[in-house]
């Protein structure tokens, strides 16, 4: 399709080439609803851009409002009339069974054509909990590459799941390289989608940030160079022609 052969987007929504994966899609539709399941995590990220209220092990949301019910997370969905839900954290394995008990529910409520993807670094995630979320009827997997022993998750995930499987990461601006053996890693294992974000500053993260030297861009809100780096690895990965689909979105990581 001719689709795959050229560069789509803008400096608001970022750049593509191929098809968004479904999440994205329904995203710049303003047709989701993100759960934040949990402030736990474990990796440490210098870069998470996290409110203190958002860190906290308690910590559940349906867009900006708390939650105390998973039932409350319906409500949120028909006030926005939602098409789906994301289900990021924190790292959602560490609540894995909150995450089972929203997904259940929300399918059950909402119908299985209702889309719902999950972010997640796979800290806690094991194959037979991979392979029960797709059994309830998780329709995206999102890895987010923290170390190499990811790949394991995201190979059984590829050949062993019937969700569509991406990457998710962010640009860092002094790591072309690494992003580029992601994206090749990825391919090789016939991720579905590779999206690369620009990195958020936020009070939270600020000072590390700095600290390691990089700049911030002119509105104070993003690192300096990072959508640069971004969209070179797009450009690159089209004049390889890359079957994976890779994308540089501006919605923060």
């Amino acid at each position: 399709m001719d689709y795959v052969h050229r560069i789509y987007g803008n400096d608001v929504a970022g750049w593509w080439y191929g098809e968004l994966p479904k999440g994205c899609k329904l995203c710049m539709k303003g047709a989701k609803v993100v759960v934040f399941i949990t402030g736990l995590c474990g990796i440490d990220c210098f870069y998470c851009p996290l409110s203190m209220d958002r860190r906290k092990m308690g910590a559940f949301y349906a867009d900006e409002e708390k939650v105390h019910r998973v039932e409350d997370i319906l409500e949120e969905i028909s006030f926005v009339q939602a098409e789906g839900i994301s289900i990021t954290g924190g790292e959602p394995f560490q609540r894995y069974d909150l995450v089972v008990a929203v997904i259940e529910m929300v399918k059950s409520t909402m119908g299985m054509k209702f889309h719902i993807h999950l972010y997640t670094s796979g800290l806690g995630a094991t194959k037979s909990s991979i392979k029960y979320l797709d059994r309830i009827g998780l329709d995206e997997i999102r890895f987010h590459i923290v170390n190499d022993s990811i790949w394991k998750l995201v190979e059984y995930a590829v050949k062993n799941t019937s969700m569509d499987v991406g990457i998710e990461i962010p640009a860092l601006p002094n790591d072309w390289e690494g992003l580029w053996r992601i994206v090749i890693k990825a391919e090789s294992l016939g991720v579905k989608f590779v999206n690369i974000n620009e990195l958020e500053v936020s009070e939270t993260n600020v000072n590390n940030i700095l600290l390691r030297g990089f700049r911030l861009s002119r509105d104070g809100r993003t690192v300096y160079g990072s959508s640069i780096v971004a969209t070179d690895i797009v450009k690159k990965a089209l004049e390889q022609k890359l079957k994976t689909i890779y994308t540089f979105l501006s919605c923060y990581i």
